[in-house]
């Protein structure tokens, strides 16, 4: 499981025990990297390195940027299954802008994003990897089947527009914000079904 910009793996907790006789792993996108200089490529590459030790199937769930990374990843990890929680879109949904500056620095999330909610850690991001993000990064196909989960918040560009362009099976919890794809209980107990 793959964490959103500014958060860690911290944001699945709890998620382990819906899943059970499964091995679930949350992985620290950050862990060892220099984070001014962090891009998407070693974001996603630290994903691809934690499903070597994962027995297959494999399945790799990614939360807003860290479904970016999962998808950027899938191939390299011989992915089985993607799961995107509001993923942020690549560049064949969003569109691609090179006006966009990229340069290496940290933002704080909450000052960019909002206040995160109570009780959630927040910490710095990679200002060069939200630049990648905003200029738009290509993944033209995925090597798997996904499906992309959504609320009301991005229910258009990171919901239905995302799954269209891919193929891929839509999930929908009206009323849930993008937080709540990862807080609340129903979104990981509706998907218990589909990685088993």
């Amino acid at each position: 499981m793959a964490h959103g910009a500014g958060s860690g793996p911290w944001v699945f907790d709890g998620w382990p025990d819906a899943f059970p006789g499964m091995d679930v792993a949350a992985v620290d996108l950050q862990a060892g990297l220099n984070l001014a200089e962090a891009s998407m490529t070693n974001y996603a590459a630290v994903v691809a390195r934690a499903t070597e030790w994962l027995p297959r199937p494999v399945a790799i769930c990614g939360w807003s940027s860290g479904g970016l990374a999962a998808m950027m990843a899938a191939r390299q990890a011989e992915a089985d299954l993607l799961v995107l929680l509001e993923a942020s879109p690549p560049g064949e949904v969003q569109g691609f802008d090179e006006s966009v500056p990229v340069e290496p620095g940290t933002f704080d999330p909450e000052e960019t994003y909002g206040a995160f909610p109570p009780g959630m850690r927040a910490r710095p991001e990679s200002s060069l990897a939200r630049a990648e993000r905003k200029r738009g990064i290509s993944v033209p196909a995925l090597p798997c089947p996904a499906v992309v989960v959504y609320g009301d918040e991005f229910a258009e560009e990171r919901g239905r527009r995302l799954a269209a362009y891919y193929g891929a099976e839509e999930l929908a919890f009206p009323g849930l914000d993008h937080w709540g794809l990862v807080l609340d209980e129903q979104v990981r107990n509706r998907l218990r079904g589909r990685c088993q």
